[in-house]
């Protein structure tokens, strides 16, 4: 899918993808009526990734009472998944910078326009990424092992410092992320072609988010981060629980197969074959595998991800091809 912008009109499109989301909405909405120091032009899109709850009406209804301070369209793609849907967005934004906000994402009153201003500042940054926190639903026993993996939900700091951490971190998660649009329009119009669709409602095999980034700096732009754009990520208590969890890294095993080219190619290290792959992750498994069934044993999760691994070699090859081919035609691009 290509995307061409001819003109870029400076202000912000503010992003929301949403499946089946309209109980989440309400608090996001909020959040964003909320904003500050609003000096630029802004308008939300909000993308319904075919959901069956009724969430387009709903919104629209639940911003009219929120006094619409910002434009709002509401657009639909029918085609599930995360990538799918943040294209959507990328087409029908109106103006230069896009922010990634998640149905779920409750941004600080200021949010909107620290974005802004750290990503005008310098044509160099492709993406600028903000600290999430964790909100729990009242009254919410939060489990004890929960804060040690706050960070595999899309929250936390994403630098050590304030600024350039593109060869830090050296990726952002989307949530939250302000994204120059052209520097993504340059990226489809080389040739790049997502290898992960994103979470669907039937799995969570996600990490679209970290190959957008890498693909970014593979084109040259840079990555920042801003500890002033926070939002807290609310997280209803169905979804903290070990299976989730386990179920997570899983899919985490999967994706790093996946995009593990682009590791390869930063340390410039060769990508290896399938054979290699599978009978490399394979080894690993086993060698990982539980040997005592414990209650929220890390090495569980660990023997899980390195399942995921073998999984993502096994089934997923035509995808780890599609990362190789997108290194291959952007570097190409860009030496040329």
């Amino acid at each position: 899918m290509s995307v061409t912008k001819k003109t870029y009109i400076k202000g912000v499109s503010v992003v929301i993808v949403t499946y089946n989301g309209i109980k989440r909405l309400l608090p996001t909405l909020t959040h964003l009526a909320k904003q500050k120091n609003i000096d630029f032009d802004v308008e939300i899109i909000l993308v319904d990734n075919n959901s069956s709850d009724g969430t387009s009406e709903k919104a629209q209804q639940l911003w009219d009472e929120l006094k619409s301070p910002f434009i709002l369209r509401i657009v639909s793609e029918k085609q599930p998944g995360t990538m799918y849907a943040r294209k959507r967005g990328i087409n029908e934004s109106k103006y230069r910078y896009m922010l990634y906000c998640d149905d779920d994402n409750w941004l600080c009153e200021d949010y909107v326009s620290t974005a802004y201003s750290t990503i005008v500042k310098d044509s160099q940054i492709a993406a600028v990424g903000g600290k999430g926190i964790m909100e729990y639903e009242a009254g919410f026993d939060v489990p004890h092992w929960m804060k040690e993996y706050e960070h595999n939900f899309g929250t936390g700091a994403q630098g050590e410092k304030d600024g350039d951490t593109t060869n830090d971190k050296g990726c952002l998660y989307t949530a939250g992320a302000i994204i120059d649009l052209k520097w993504l329009d340059k990226l489809y119009e080389l040739g790049f072609s997502s290898s992960l669709k994103g979470r669907d409602g039937k799995t969570l095999v996600a990490g679209e988010d970290t190959e957008l980034m890498y693909a970014l700096r593979l084109i040259g732009g840079k990555l920042y981060y801003s500890s002033k754009m926070t939002f807290k990520h609310y997280m209803p208590s169905t979804r903290i629980n070990w299976e989730y969890l386990k179920k997570l890294w899983l899919g985490f095993g999967i994706a790093d197969i996946i995009i593990s080219p682009y590791a390869h190619f930063f340390n410039h290290t060769k990508a290896p074959s399938q054979f290699f792959l599978i009978l490399s992750s394979y080894k690993i498994m086993i060698k990982n595998k539980v040997k005592e069934n414990t209650p929220y044993n890390h090495q569980e999760l660990i023997y899980l991800k390195k399942k995921g691994n073998f999984i993502g070699a096994l089934h997923h090859f035509h995808q780890y091809k599609q990362t190789i081919k997108n290194i291959l035609t952007l570097t190409k691009e860009v030496r040329n």
